[in-house]
């Protein structure tokens, strides 16, 4: 089984169009997104504690952390959804509740400002209790920006990776259940870290791979064959992502080129970032 594992990480490794090559691997993008997310954070705490956070997701500070969420490659394609405010519904329930509101903000600055795992775990805990309709796991991405060796990404094709690696049946939905899944994947990734990453996007981006189907495995090789075409234009999707990714820093690139150039060609010190160099 060890072997089996080790090959299958080694697969995900070596995929070039994998979330971890494309996304994980030295992507200055993501690492910068680390950044913008948790000076979002800061700014939806302000908000909600000066009562000027609003009364809807769009237009909101929040709306702008989970968009840079959204972003970020595959792996949080449509992070966005389970924050917008669905009126018929009355979820997530963080807009009109002005209690659920302020635990909210005070649940995100507790986990901005918390230094140890276990400071992290009891606020979850405490925020579950509030039973805060509609506000679920989904906040786990937030927290994974805030503490990447703590907590994995989650979406629905992460879990559907996870259970079908371990044999498990873990819910979207429940807190519980997403600690439940933090537990053992902490615990594979221990065990395979030289292969992963301490940070737990790798191991993240490994079974939402596993979750699509772009990595088969004997767990899902039945649901793959039967998903056949489905499958071969996801693989297209991505490879046509991955090209579109490529152009678009190209050209980022060489606009940055002209504007330099211009730039001493009028006589002006030319500062480029250093990460642009």
């Amino acid at each position: 089984m060890k072997a089996n594992f080790e090959r299958m990480i080694q697969e995900y490794r070596g995929d070039m169009e994998s979330v971890y090559q494309t996304w994980f691997i030295d992507n200055d993008q993501r690492l910068k997104a680390f950044r913008t997310i948790r000076n979002g954070v800061i700014e939806v705490i302000k908000d909600i504690d000066n009562n000027t956070f609003g009364n809807d997701f769009k237009g909101s500070s929040l709306e702008i952390v989970v968009t840079a969420i959204a972003e970020q490659k595959q792996v949080f394609e449509g992070a966005a959804h389970a924050f917008y405010w669905k009126p018929k519904l009355r979820i997530p329930d963080i807009y009109e509740n002005e209690l659920n509101k302020k635990a909210f903000g005070r649940f995100l600055k507790s986990c901005l400002q918390a230094t140890t795992e276990k400071q992290l775990i009891e606020e979850i805990v405490k925020l579950d209790q509030l039973q805060i309709k509609g506000l679920g796991p989904a906040v786990a991405n937030i927290l994974y920006f805030l503490h990447p060796t703590v907590f994995p990404p989650f979406n629905t094709a992460i879990v559907k990776g996870f259970n079908l690696l371990f044999d498990q049946k873990i819910k979207l939905g429940s807190w519980q259940e997403y600690l439940k899944m933090r537990e053992i994947i902490l615990d594979f990734n221990e065990k395979y870290r030289n292969l992963l990453s301490k940070d737990l996007g790798a191991v993240g981006g490994l079974l939402f791979e596993i979750g699509t189907g772009r990595l088969v495995i004997s767990e899902n090789y039945e649901i793959t064959l039967e998903n056949m075409e489905k499958q071969t234009k996801a693989k297209m999707k991505r490879h046509s992502e991955v090209i579109n990714d490529a152009i678009e820093e190209n050209d980022h690139s060489e606009m940055q080129y002209h504007l330099a150039r211009l730039g001493k060609a009028l006589g002006y010190n030319v500062w480029i970032a250093q990460n642009d160099h």
